[in-house]
């Protein structure tokens, strides 16, 4: 009778399907961020910022500086954005609104939009009308809310006193 060594033949094969090396997430290199309009004088305007720190503000009504901006903000800045809404980052794009609400929903709110694009080229999209009272949310609604205060954008926007000031298009 032959004894075959299947021990040392298990660890081989299980072995080959081993992987070496860490295996990275993809990293974030640009974020999508809106804030859009309430009834009242909510800011509205998006932003686009690339992890370089180039970004480009688009101000739409209630805010200090209308029309496109071009703006850049350091390595810190970036950092500091990105680690603001990471907590809010969904596992998969997802909208909460009037129609897919876990909880209360209220009129005339505002709505946060943000999109993350990593590096692999894959993005999520969270659209949260602010209205809608989301377990996780709506508890942290000003983090997620005035997550753009990181950036050096203040000027565009315009401090919250003087919003009705501002013209709307």
């Amino acid at each position: 009778m032959k004894l075959i060594p299947t021990a040392g033949i298990m660890a081989l094969s299980l072995g080959a399907c081993v992987q070496t090396g860490e295996v990275t997430e993809p990293t974030v290199e640009r974020i999508s961020f809106a804030v859009e309009p309430c009834f009242g004088f909510c800011p509205d305007f998006n932003l686009t910022l690339d992890a370089s720190g180039e970004g480009v503000f688009e101000g739409e009504n209630f805010v200090a500086k209308r029309g496109t901006r071009n703006f850049s903000a350091s390595a810190a800045e970036f950092t500091a954005f990105r680690e603001r809404l990471a907590p809010f980052r969904p596992v998969q794009s997802v909208s909460y609104g009037y129609d897919n609400c876990d909880g209360a929903v209220a009129t005339d709110m505002p709505s946060v939009r943000v999109t993350w694009h990593d590096s692999d080229g894959t993005s999520t999209r969270l659209d949260w009308y602010m209205g809608c009272f989301q377990p996780g949310l709506h508890d942290r609604s000003d983090e997620i809310y005035r997550a753009w205060e990181e950036l050096p954008i203040s000027e565009l926007v315009g401090a919250d006193e003087d919003r009705a000031s501002f013209r709307p298009s």
